[in-house]
């Protein structure tokens, strides 16, 4: 079950307690370095670390967040090479289907080898316990983290401003349809996404975070495709090359527009409207069990 905010339980204490239960799941994790799912796994708890602060950036300052924000981006970075080997592969598989290997034998090959040697230099640099150092200093920094609002009003300015650079992403991927504009806006949309759950997991908003969730996959097979293209737009021009771009073109086609239907619905809210009913379900759930 993933960690959240417990009823009557002070910002402060509630964002000490979870950066930290992040911290102890992304370390564990790092300990299993020597296999790629438990790499993306240390990933993805930064991620959710780097969530956690943004929600309460305006209450603890930029003399705080800024250099716990910058460490964890370090340590994010240095775990990224083996997860986009991995993700490229993966994404390739399931792009070609069944006879990938038959079909595209001189990329399969190049992708192949690409993970085992992205393996290789991973396990031969210091790169975990880099990332180890920075996410332990980032638990010491925690540690003595203050809050001074209190229950939503410590809380709604973050999220607002999520909900705003989710939207304002997504109308920026609208107009300008590239491969970066709609990887920074699921980075937003993830972001928004691992707040609400913070919040509460069951509360009657359920149903938004299980769209967000849609909404960062499409995205997320976007990027992981987009990523696909930039690997093989350096295995020279082939008949392999050409073929397979044509069918990423017109997978990340089908994305954007799924993509774009999903956003439009899950931002269609303006912002002070949308944080009006998050705050008044997640009071209302932090009421119920209280008592």
């Amino acid at each position: 079950m993933p960690v959240h905010f417990k009823p009557a339980e002070p910002p402060a204490r509630a964002v000490r307690r979870i950066c930290q239960e992040h911290i102890t799941e992304a370390l564990a994790r790092l300990r299993r370095s020597r296999h790629p799912a438990a790499v993306h796994g240390a990933r993805k708890e930064i991620k959710k670390l780097r969530a956690v602060l943004r929600l309460v950036r305006g209450e603890i300052g930029r003399g705080v967040y800024r250099p716990v924000a910058k460490a964890l981006r370090r340590a994010a970075g240095h775990l990224a090479a083996t997860r986009d080997a991995r993700v490229m592969f993966q994404a390739f598989a399931k792009l070609a289907g069944r006879g990938a290997a038959r079909r595209f034998p001189i990329l399969h090959q190049a992708l192949q080898k690409n993970c085992r040697r992205e393996t290789r230099r991973f396990r031969n640099d210091d790169a975990v316990a880099v990332a180890k150092r920075l996410l332990r200093k980032t638990g010491r920094r925690m540690a003595g983290l203050k809050i001074k609002a209190s229950g939503w009003r410590a809380l709604e300015p973050g999220l607002k401003q999520s909900y705003r650079r989710g939207q304002q992403a997504g109308e920026l991927a609208r107009r300008q349809s590239s491969a970066e504009n709609f990887h920074a806006w699921r980075k937003q949309v993830k972001i928004f996404w691992h707040q609400l759950r913070l919040l509460c997991p069951k509360w009657p908003s359920r149903m938004l975070t299980d769209k967000l969730d849609r909404l960062g996959e499409l995205l997320g097979d976007h990027h992981d495709l987009d990523l696909l293209q930039q690997f093989v737009a350096k295995q020279g021009e082939n008949g392999e090359v050409v073929a397979l771009n044509l069918l990423i073109e017109a997978r990340q086609l089908k994305l954007r527009g799924a993509a774009l239907k999903l956003g439009a619905q899950l931002y269609a809210k303006a912002t002070a409207t949308a944080c009006q009913r998050l705050g008044k379900n997640w009071s209302n759930w932090h009421g119920r069990h209280r008592k």
